[in-house]
């Protein structure tokens, strides 16, 4: 039954082409918070390619623990707009990865055996394996079983319920494969094979796959995923940075010291916590925030080059297809050669350093190593067709070498893949875990 939801609303987020509420359903006597997702159904006010038709009815298709669901839907005939209403999911892996407990190290280190991981740097390892396993889980399935791209993969499109259980959001700009033109003839925007949207991700660039920056519209949808997935997954051991909400700037690069015009500088390794002079950690205006692995503060050429300076510089043998796309040779960039991706992700875990990855090349060995560093590398290879895929990563030897801590409401069976799992570790549950690295994790309730 399609119960529509009448009680006062809290707009929670408010973005350029959608509004979202907080509200209590109430149905059969019992209560329940929702978010109610409200945006046009007026092609000349919706923005191009975002279409919530499209995206209630893919949501409606992916019945899977890690993908949001739907309750109930409408559509205001006078305002020519719908609302879509799910469960009301107060946590966020933005949120968790901006807190400085949700590091390996300290802010304040000392003397510590680093052949040894400490306390600290367990808990780390128990939870980024847990939370990239189930966001792993939840884009194999849709890629699998629903045959949908996301394309809009990014930490604050990743919530977590209060158990620790990964919901993927915001299929507003989401693809699906072969899709029957019966089902999709009310959409807003509908979309052919061999000219899809390369606008997509444009919100949130340092996500975006470095093919959608050379104009291609004919691309693997799937592929775009796995390169914002090695750009998600590489953000949990990205800096954590002080920034002033004052600030009228970009706080996320606004000290990177290094050359824009070459490579004369050495680059300098990144530290895991980065405190401005003119700021004191304490102040109330202050926060902290991780750095993405790419800088897009400066537009998509400027994203362009940011990926060269990380990856490399775009040529036939690290990226064959890349002549073939329709502004491959538009713009012209300084040749730059790769660099060590541990570099910069200063949040790894020590035992990660034990393994010799070679992370410069875009065509990585068949073996793969137990540590992220080769997990995250193996998403960012240039070539779509050779990116790892989800599916793939869940036999990742780093994701499979111990039982992975799972919610204590996750419908899982014993073991998934590879992977064997387990409801607690030292006694304590995931979402428990998580409240000691996320204080605010206990006033998320309600």
């Amino acid at each position: 039954m399609n119960v529509i939801p009448s009680g006062p609303r809290e707009t929670v987020a408010e973005g350029p082409v959608s509004i979202v509420s907080k509200s209590l359903l109430e149905h059969g006597g019992q209560t329940q918070w929702i978010a109610i997702k409200t945006s046009t159904i007026h092609r000349k006010f919706a923005k191009e390619p975002h279409d919530i038709k499209k995206e209630a009815r893919l949501i409606a298709s992916a019945c899977h623990p890690n993908v949001v669901s739907i309750l109930g839907h409408n559509i205001d005939s006078s305002l020519q707009t719908m609302s879509f209403w799910m469960p009301y999911v107060p946590g966020s892996l933005i949120g968790l990865l901006s807190s400085i407990d949700f590091s390996p190290r300290p802010l304040v280190s000392i003397f510590a055996d680093p052949s040894t991981p400490s306390p600290r740097e367990q808990r780390f390892v128990l939870l980024a394996k847990s939370l990239i396993f189930q966001i792993l889980t939840g884009v194999t399935f849709l890629h699998e079983t629903a045959r949908i791209a996301h394309r809009d993969i990014k930490p604050s499109n990743i919530l977590l319920t209060l158990s620790g259980r990964v919901q993927l959001i915001d299929f507003g700009i989401s693809w699906k494969e072969e899709e029957d033109l019966d089902a999709n003839k009310n959409d807003l925007w509908p979309e052919a094979t061999e000219k899809m949207y390369f606008e997509v991700s444009t919100g949130t660039r340092p996500y975006r796959a470095p093919e959608l920056l050379f104009g291609s519209r004919k691309y693997d949808a799937f592929a775009i995923d796995c390169w914002s997935l090695g750009a998600t997954l590489a953000e949990f051991f990205t800096s954590v940075r002080l920034f002033n909400l004052l600030d009228d700037e970009d706080f996320g690069f606004e000290e990177d010291e290094q050359s824009d015009s070459g490579d004369e500088n050495p680059v300098r390794p990144a530290e895991p916590f980065i405190i401005p002079k003119r700021l004191r950690v304490g102040d109330p205006s202050n926060r902290w925030a991780r750095d993405s692995l790419f800088d897009s503060t400066r537009g998509e050429i400027g994203l362009a080059w940011s990926i060269f300076k990380t990856r490399g510089s775009a040529n036939e043998a690290n990226w064959p297809s890349f002549s073939s796309l329709p502004d491959a040779n538009k713009l012209s960039f300084v040749d730059v050669q790769p660099i060590d991706l541990p570099s910069t992700l200063p949040n790894l875990p020590s035992s990660a350093l034990q393994y010799d990855v070679d992370t410069k090349t875009h065509t990585p060995p068949e073996t793969m190593s137990p540590t992220p560093i080769d997990l995250v590398h193996r998403f960012l290879v240039y070539e779509p067709s050779q990116r790892l895929r989800p599916s793939k990563a869940l036999t990742h030897p780093w994701l499979t070498s111990e039982p992975l801590l799972i919610p204590d409401d996750y419908p899982a069976p014993s073991s998934q893949g590879d992977a064997s799992v387990t409801l607690s570790w030292g006694g304590k549950s995931l979402g428990e875990w998580l409240s000691d690295v996320h204080p605010q994790w206990r006033d998320l309730k309600g």
